[in-house]
């Protein structure tokens, strides 16, 4: 009786630790793009437009590919480009990069905030979302203003393939 016990003990307590890691409204990828999707699935996408490739990440065995947006503008700020990352022709990763010129950083971590929920600060300027699907991170500096989404087992997956290549 007493293992039966401890079995569920550690069940209930592992479902309420998941649970936690997710924040309200967690996205499965950013608007019409979706984790897992193949590079010719996002070719397809009729909310991007001039889809180039631009590298290969050896440390997560991955490529990736740069576009525009035809709706650029996230919570009133105008992005510049989006950027997908690949591993085994499954999107993983997106970055969007916006126009620091006239993007105010201020205005989309509190519209983030709005429908994510309050963040985990890791910097002075670093804010996440940490989610079992997506984890978001918004970060910017001098010159650059970014947010970065991911499926962070997709992108666990992607750093063990890279790291396992130089073996």
């Amino acid at each position: 009786m007493r293992k039966i016990l401890f079995i569920f003990t550690i069940c209930l307590v592992y479902s309420f630790s998941n649970i936690c890691l997710a924040y309200p409204n967690e996205k499965n990828g950013f608007r019409n793009f979706y984790w897992g999707e193949s590079l010719q699935e996002v070719q397809a996408n009729d909310d991007i437009y001039d889809l180039e490739y631009i590298g290969y990440n050896q440390g997560e065995n991955s490529v990736e590919y740069i576009a525009k947006l035809k709706n650029p503008y996230i919570s009133n700020q105008e992005s510049n480009s989006i950027i997908f990352y690949f591993w085994n022709n499954k999107l993983y990763e997106i970055y969007i990069d916006f126009y620091t010129n006239t993007a105010n950083p201020e205005l989309l971590r509190q519209a983030m905030i709005r429908n994510f929920g309050e963040p985990k600060q890791e910097g002075v300027l670093l804010f996440v979302w940490y989610g079992q699907q997506t984890e978001i991170s918004l970060s910017w500096g001098m010159h650059t203003m970014g947010l970065y989404l991911n499926n962070p087992y997709l992108k666990a997956e992607a750093i063990k393939d890279g790291s396992l290549k130089g073996w």
